[in-house]
């Protein structure tokens, strides 16, 4: 009986991890931000631009990042624009297919 329950468990297991998890996020090196007001700009407008994102900006890192925990609603022009509506230059903008919500990892997928 024992190794039936553990046989039942392991095939479960084994099916609920091959489940695909379709997060992506867009990263975007940001020029221009000299404080937490620049930072609270930027948030506000991308946050405006994707409601269901998860935003985070960092001034002192010079990153702004889109989390969605399924593919994006904006292409990377969008993305561009709701920070350049903002004032500040956008250095470059790039798409991962992962959900991140730390500004150094943002900082370290830029520089690749």
């Amino acid at each position: 009986m024992k190794k039936l329950i553990s046989s039942i468990f392991l095939i479960i297991f084994v099916s609920s991890s091959n489940i695909l998890y379709a997060a992506e996020s867009m990263v975007a090196q940001v020029n221009g931000m000299m404080c937490i007001k620049c930072q609270k700009m930027v948030t506000d407008a991308l946050a405006k631009a994707s409601p269901s994102a998860k935003v985070k900006v960092s001034w002192p890192e010079g990153v702004a990042v889109s989390a969605f925990e399924d593919k994006s609603n904006l292409n990377d022009e969008e993305f561009k624009k709701a920070i350049l509506g903002t004032g500040f230059e956008v250095v470059k903008v790039t798409s991962v297919d992962k959900f991140i919500d730390d500004p150094g990892e943002a900082v370290s997928i830029l520089s690749n």
